[in-house]
């Protein structure tokens, strides 16, 4: 019966993926609602920044809110962190962001280019005469309150095979500093409460799939894992602070088959509170 479902359960997680990258992008209208509450000097200016490239069976695309105003700490602390998610090898003047990610796009659609070369002279060239490698990558804003900054960072690359590799990470910045909050702003995960509140979110996720998981073995049967379903390992990328709650993000493999796309969930800044570090609490508008 499973066996029956899994396309259409498939389909239910390819929408919920897509979702998430277009609630992703939303969330920038709620910022900007946002905005009208903070003063000139609390608020991140950013600018858009855009590469793209489409050539030779190769295509990159990249966009990034690039912070240009604001706290220099933490102004610092975002072009540094986009710097790393391009791969971390601009060498050139920080504040020029156009320069930063047109090297970092020219670098990849290279990259492409050579990877698609190659597969093409080792007698892979037949079915790919229609194909064109690509990476595109986002790099946003989505939430921002006077004391912290969101961004995520969302990879979508096609290197040949049957599909291509998606992933989404989040950081979340402390304004003030600059200073990133990840598991460190989080304690007692290793409390059954926090298990408890893993599984269910979890269990929400697939549900909402349409997936059959309403018992704990439900549950088991669409993970990969030997883990206890009472002991789920938490993701591997880093909690982020989003308009809803603090959100845990699992990548693609990791816990679930790649049909279930990227499983989810966010607790409540009330709910996850008891979870939370007093510096962390403190940072927390909604509390």
């Amino acid at each position: 019966m499973k066996k029956k479902i899994l396309s259409v359960i498939g389909i239910s997680f390819l929408v919920m993926s897509c979702l998430t990258l277009t609630t992703t992008l939303s969330s920038c209208d709620s910022i900007k609602k946002k905005m009208a509450s903070l003063t000139g000097s609390d608020e991140l200016k950013t600018d858009s920044i855009v590469f793209h490239k489409e050539a030779d069976h190769a295509n990159v695309h990249c966009y990034v809110d690039y912070p240009t105003d604001g706290n220099e700490l933490l102004v610092n602390a975002i072009q540094e962190y986009v710097n790393e998610q391009l791969g971390g090898t601009f060498d050139g003047d920080p504040n020029d962001g156009q320069q930063l990610v047109s090297v970092y796009g020219e670098g990849e659609w290279n990259n492409l280019k050579d990877e698609y070369k190659d597969l093409v002279a080792d007698g892979e060239g037949d079915w790919m005469d229609d194909v064109s490698f690509y990476t595109d990558v986002d790099i946003r804003k989505v939430y921002e309150t006077e004391k912290v900054v969101t961004y995520i960072t969302t990879t979508d690359t096609y290197l040949g095979g049957a599909h291509g590799m998606q992933s989404q990470t989040g950081v979340t910045f402390r304004k003030s500093d600059g200073r990133r909050f990840g598991y460190d702003m989080m304690r007692q995960l290793l409390s059954e409460e926090f298990y408890q509140e893993t599984k269910e979110g979890l269990r929400t996720y697939f549900k909402e799939a349409g997936a059959d998981a309403q018992t704990d073995a439900e549950l088991k049967d669409w993970l990969l894992t030997d883990d206890d379903i009472n002991s789920l390992s938490h993701p591997k990328a880093d909690p982020y602070m989003t308009e809803k709650g603090v959100e845990f993000l699992y990548q693609p493999y990791e816990i679930a088959p790649y049909a279930a796309g990227m499983p989810s969930f966010t607790l409540s800044y009330q709910d996850i509170k008891p979870f939370l570090t007093i510096g962390a609490q403190k940072m927390v508008i909604e509390l």
